[in-house]
């Protein structure tokens, strides 16, 4: 009887793993596994990463990608895919200006809007690890302005009647996980939301300005009892600065940026990084790209009057590269230790477990299958995600169109850049997430299998 090709690869993996549970002992000098009865195995060795993706579907990756920019929804987009901190598949498409002809690449600078969030989530553990509050801590010990929040009739109640005290302060847990209650205008139709857009939060000329516009602002729902996106980590990274006395992009480049080499990340670029600074623009179907004028177009510091710690970071692959391996490596890169692992877990560990009392189906999720860390997202269900990444990949977008994800299982990191703001969004995440896990091998097999063909019947 003949042995199928799989039972070739499959015995002996399956041997070859039985052995390792086991305690089989190291290779032998002959580069074969020997367990005590004296019998050899090959050793499975894991390929490198440049060949753990399948070329045609990387290939239709970077077809997808250029597409974007093919169609004229974007001047440029960049990515970078990482996998054993290999960087094994790039793509850098359309040019850093419209009118100009300069590509892009690893070191052009991108307006990261929302990834901004990660960040401060960083510094705020940062501070918790020093022992500067703990995490049941009511955020009004550092906010006092908001002691005195009202919460709105009902979850997305569409006006302000029946408007009531907030049975307590929200948590510094609840702020780091977006559970607090706040709002964030964006559109959003409900009560708070509106208010919030009325108030012009985000028009705040200072941090502690905007502490005393949000107070105006009632809470969409009684702190921990729901998620939503939220204006949380603006207070978030306005915490930071009354904790240390620092503005937040100082502390951000003392603490974070200058140790991980980060060096063109920042709250605005310098006069020497501005010919790498790509062109901020708006898509309308049916219109040309065009240019967004004002302070976000040049990103010059006398016309920002505050760091806003949800939204405010410019950065390139290069430089976020190095802090999503931080997070990656949990807390340490390139001998230089921010976080212990502790924390990173803590911030990629999903805290937003509401489920439906009737269904028992979970509610207020980012997306669907997935959770809510510190300033980030993660995948709680591989299956009903959508997007193929394995649960605990945890991940992130700009408003402008910018992502990222980590992949703490496979080793991976991917960084995607576009700059478009408009209110026709263009989101590349999940097409290159599918396409990457369509791609990836994830099962490796020894090259010279031991079992033999038998020709007998």
């Amino acid at each position: 009887m003949k042995i199928s090709l799989l039972a070739k690869t499959a015995i002996p993996l399956a041997l070859t793993l039985l052995l390792a549970s086991c305690g089989a002992k190291a290779p032998s000098s002959s580069g074969l596994a020997e367990d005590d009865t004296g019998l050899e195995f090959p050793e499975v060795e894991k390929p490198p990463a440049s060949e753990s993706f399948y070329e045609p579907v990387m290939q239709r990756l970077d077809a997808d990608m250029q597409k974007y920019v093919e169609s004229g929804k974007v001047a440029n987009l960049a990515y970078a895919l990482i996998k054993d901190g290999e960087w094994v598949r790039t793509g850098y498409y359309g040019t850093r200006t419209l009118d100009g002809s300069d590509p892009v690449n690893e070191r052009t600078i991108y307006r990261v809007y929302s990834m901004t969030k990660a960040a401060t989530a960083v510094s705020l553990l940062m501070l918790l690890e020093e022992g500067k509050f703990s995490l049941d801590d009511p955020i009004t010990r550092f906010l006092p302005e908001l002691d005195d929040l009202k919460v709105t009739r009902t979850f997305e109640a569409g006006d302000g009647r029946g408007l009531r005290p907030a049975e307590r302060a929200p948590t510094m847990r609840e702020l780091l996980t977006h559970t607090a209650g706040f709002g964030y205008g964006g559109g959003r139709p409900d009560y708070a939301n509106q208010v919030f857009l009325q108030r012009d939060v985000e028009g705040a000329a200072s941090s502690d300005e905007y502490v005393r516009r949000i107070a105006e602002v009632p809470l969409m729902y009684q702190p921990g009892t729901a998620w939503s996106y939220s204006a949380a980590s603006d207070l978030q990274g306005i915490i930071v600065e009354r904790i240390t006395g620092e503005r937040l992009g100082t502390f951000m480049k003392r603490r974070i940026f200058d140790p991980l080499g980060m060096v063109d990340t920042g709250f605005s670029v310098s006069e020497a990084q501005r010919d790498r600074l790509a062109d901020f623009t708006v898509w309308t179907p049916g219109q040309p790209l065009t240019k967004v004028e004002g302070p976000m177009q040049d990103m010059n510091a006398a016309q920002i009057p505050r760091d806003a710690g949800g939204h405010g970071l410019v950065s390139t692959i290069a430089d976020y590269e190095r802090f999503a391996e931080m997070l990656l490596h949990e807390g340490t890169w390139e001998g230089q230790t921010l976080l212990t692992p502790e924390s990173v877990r803590l911030l990629r560990t999903n805290s937003t477990k509401f489920t439906d009392p009737d269904t028992g189906f979970p509610i207020h999720e980012p997306f669907r299958g997935t959770g809510f860390g510190f300033g980030v997202a993660v995948i709680t269900n591989t299956i009903r995600s959508g997007l193929g990444a394995p649960e605990g990949t945890y991940f992130w977008d700009g408003a402008s169109g910018t992502w990222f994800w980590i992949d703490p299982y496979h080793d991976i990191v991917f960084i995607g850049m576009v700059q478009n703001l408009s209110a026709n969004p263009v989101m590349p995440r999940k097409t290159a997430m599918m396409n990457v896990y369509h791609a990836l091998f994830t099962d490796y097999f020894p090259s010279n299998p031991v079992v033999q063909e038998d020709e007998t019947e």
